[in-house]
């Protein structure tokens, strides 16, 4: 009987080392930090084109690993992790709003440009759906 519930002890712990999402988790918050500064610094130099094509190069990848990971348990994911993840996705929109409301007046006599600012932060925004 021992020998049945420590195997059954073990097995269950070694599953739950195997759903960890956390390299996952990680993989995506480093990308996702990256993209978003890269476009943050894009559209503060006045160069929309370039934060859409900073975006275009991570979009799909960032939607994969969102999809991979936002159905993940409590028990899938360490404590630290989730904080990791949530203030990287509250810090990141933030940026992004910033960027659009500080560059809106700039941008106020090109309203193609202003367009595709506000395209480009609702799609970003849509990664999270």
């Amino acid at each position: 009987m021992k020998k049945i519930t420590l195997f059954l002890v073990l097995a269950l712990s070694l599953t739950m080392i195997g759903c960890s999402k956390d390299g996952e988790i990680n993989a995506f918050v480093a990308d996702f930090d990256a993209t978003t500064k890269q476009m943050v610094e894009k559209i503060n130099a006045g160069d929309v084109d370039g934060a859409r094509t900073a975006f275009d190069a991570k979009k799909e990848s960032l939607k994969t690993q969102w999809g991979s990971i936002k159905t993940a348990r409590g028990f899938q994911v360490s404590a630290e992790t989730k904080k990791k993840a949530e203030e990287s996705v509250t810090k990141n929109a933030a940026a992004i709003s910033s960027a659009m409301i500080a560059n809106t007046m700039k941008f106020a006599t090109d309203k193609a440009k202003l367009d595709k600012l506000k395209a480009l932060v609702t799609e970003y925004g849509e990664i999270f759906k």
